[in-house]
Protein backbone atom coordinates (compact mmCIF):
# COMPACT_ATOMS: atom_id res chain seq x y z
CA UNK A 1 0.00 0.00 0.00
CA UNK A 2 1.34 3.94 -1.18
CA UNK A 3 1.42 6.52 1.23
CA UNK A 4 1.85 10.15 -0.22
CA UNK A 5 4.91 11.75 2.10
CA UNK A 6 4.24 15.14 3.07
CA UNK A 7 7.14 17.51 0.71
CA UNK A 8 7.33 21.02 2.19
CA UNK A 9 6.48 20.75 5.28
CA UNK A 10 8.11 23.94 6.17
CA UNK A 11 6.31 26.22 3.99
CA UNK A 12 3.02 27.98 5.22
CA UNK A 13 0.06 28.11 3.60
CA UNK A 14 -1.09 31.25 1.32
CA UNK A 15 -4.44 32.19 3.35
CA UNK A 16 -5.03 36.08 2.07
CA UNK A 17 -4.09 36.00 -1.23
CA UNK A 18 0.37 36.52 -1.38
CA UNK A 19 0.38 36.31 2.54
CA UNK A 20 0.17 33.75 4.76
CA UNK A 21 -1.92 34.20 8.37
CA UNK A 22 1.16 35.05 10.58
CA UNK A 23 1.73 37.64 7.90
CA UNK A 24 -1.46 39.30 7.35
CA UNK A 25 -1.56 39.42 11.30
CA UNK A 26 1.41 41.26 11.18
CA UNK A 27 0.25 44.00 8.79
CA UNK A 28 -3.07 44.02 10.27
CA UNK A 29 -1.61 44.97 14.20
CA UNK A 30 0.96 47.73 12.13
CA UNK A 31 -2.10 49.06 10.29
CA UNK A 32 -3.97 49.31 13.80
CA UNK A 33 -0.61 50.98 15.33
CA UNK A 34 -0.56 53.39 12.32
CA UNK A 35 -4.40 54.13 12.40
CA UNK A 36 -4.12 55.13 15.98
CA UNK A 37 -1.27 57.46 15.52
CA UNK A 38 -3.91 59.14 12.81
CA UNK A 39 -6.35 59.45 15.08
CA UNK A 40 -3.86 61.12 18.21
CA UNK A 41 -1.36 63.34 15.57
CA UNK A 42 -3.76 63.63 11.92
CA UNK A 43 -1.67 65.08 9.57
CA UNK A 44 1.57 66.46 11.13
CA UNK A 45 5.14 66.18 11.23
CA UNK A 46 4.87 63.98 14.15
CA UNK A 47 2.52 61.77 12.53
CA UNK A 48 5.32 60.75 10.05
CA UNK A 49 8.03 61.15 12.68
CA UNK A 50 5.99 57.99 14.99
CA UNK A 51 4.55 56.74 11.31
CA UNK A 52 7.21 56.06 8.74
CA UNK A 53 9.62 54.12 11.10
CA UNK A 54 6.34 52.08 12.40
CA UNK A 55 5.05 50.73 9.01
CA UNK A 56 9.27 50.34 8.08
CA UNK A 57 9.34 47.83 11.42
CA UNK A 58 6.05 45.92 10.26
CA UNK A 59 6.92 45.64 6.99
CA UNK A 60 10.58 44.23 7.80
CA UNK A 61 8.65 42.01 10.25
CA UNK A 62 6.77 41.15 7.68
CA UNK A 63 8.63 40.32 4.52
CA UNK A 64 12.11 40.49 5.50
CA UNK A 65 14.37 37.09 5.54
CA UNK A 66 17.68 36.09 7.15
CA UNK A 67 19.45 33.69 7.12
CA UNK A 68 16.41 32.18 5.27
CA UNK A 69 14.31 32.12 7.80
CA UNK A 70 11.52 35.18 8.37
CA UNK A 71 12.38 37.76 10.96
CA UNK A 72 9.27 37.64 12.84
CA UNK A 73 10.77 33.90 13.85
CA UNK A 74 14.04 36.00 15.55
CA UNK A 75 11.80 38.75 17.39
CA UNK A 76 10.48 35.78 20.72
CA UNK A 77 14.56 34.85 20.76
CA UNK A 78 15.79 38.54 20.66
CA UNK A 79 13.18 39.73 23.66
CA UNK A 80 14.38 36.96 25.53
CA UNK A 81 17.78 37.60 24.90
CA UNK A 82 17.53 41.14 25.22
CA UNK A 83 15.22 40.93 28.72
CA UNK A 84 18.15 38.32 30.48
CA UNK A 85 20.99 40.05 32.01
CA UNK A 86 24.34 39.79 29.99
CA UNK A 87 27.08 40.50 32.04
CA UNK A 88 28.33 37.36 34.00
CA UNK A 89 30.46 37.97 37.35
CA UNK A 90 32.42 35.16 38.36
CA UNK A 91 32.15 34.88 42.47
CA UNK A 92 35.12 32.63 43.79
CA UNK A 93 33.43 30.94 46.94
CA UNK A 94 35.93 30.90 49.57
CA UNK A 95 35.99 26.90 50.13
CA UNK A 96 38.41 24.96 52.67
CA UNK A 97 39.81 22.33 51.02
CA UNK A 98 42.62 20.30 52.91
CA UNK A 99 43.99 17.78 50.24
CA UNK A 100 46.47 15.21 51.92
CA UNK A 101 48.15 12.09 49.88
CA UNK A 102 48.97 9.24 51.27
CA UNK A 103 52.85 7.55 50.40
CA UNK A 104 52.50 4.06 50.64
CA UNK A 105 55.73 2.19 49.49
CA UNK A 106 54.92 -1.26 46.75
CA UNK A 107 55.43 -4.15 47.87
CA UNK A 108 58.62 -5.68 46.17
CA UNK A 109 59.15 -8.99 45.12
CA UNK A 110 61.92 -10.91 45.49
CA UNK A 111 62.77 -13.41 43.10
CA UNK A 112 64.53 -16.29 44.09
CA UNK A 113 67.95 -15.41 42.11
CA UNK A 114 68.30 -12.36 44.12
CA UNK A 115 66.87 -9.67 41.88
CA UNK A 116 63.94 -7.29 42.88
CA UNK A 117 61.17 -7.65 40.63
CA UNK A 118 59.42 -4.13 40.19
CA UNK A 119 55.30 -4.28 39.72
CA UNK A 120 53.84 -4.81 36.47
CA UNK A 121 52.43 -1.14 35.82
CA UNK A 122 55.52 0.42 36.31
CA UNK A 123 56.56 -1.94 33.70
CA UNK A 124 54.00 -1.32 31.38
CA UNK A 125 54.18 2.20 31.58
CA UNK A 126 58.23 2.47 31.35
CA UNK A 127 57.66 0.14 27.81
CA UNK A 128 54.91 2.59 26.71
CA UNK A 129 57.61 5.43 27.09
CA UNK A 130 60.37 3.35 24.92
CA UNK A 131 57.29 2.70 22.42
CA UNK A 132 56.52 6.24 22.46
CA UNK A 133 60.27 7.34 21.73
CA UNK A 134 61.43 7.89 18.35
CA UNK A 135 65.25 7.33 18.26
CA UNK A 136 67.66 9.55 15.94
CA UNK A 137 67.83 6.49 13.57
CA UNK A 138 64.03 5.86 12.98
CA UNK A 139 64.01 9.75 12.23
CA UNK A 140 66.11 9.01 9.59
CA UNK A 141 64.78 5.98 8.49
CA UNK A 142 61.43 7.74 8.29
CA UNK A 143 62.37 10.51 6.30
CA UNK A 144 64.50 8.48 3.66
CA UNK A 145 61.45 6.76 2.41
CA UNK A 146 59.64 9.86 1.70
Amino acid sequence: MQFAVPQFTDVEDKLFGPLTLKQFLILLATGGVLLFFYSLLNFSIFFFFFAVPTALFGIAMCFGKYNGRPVYGYLGVFLSFMSKPQVRIFKREDLNITMSFKTEKKPVAVVPNGRTEEPSVSRLKKLAYLLDQKTAEEKELLWDKK
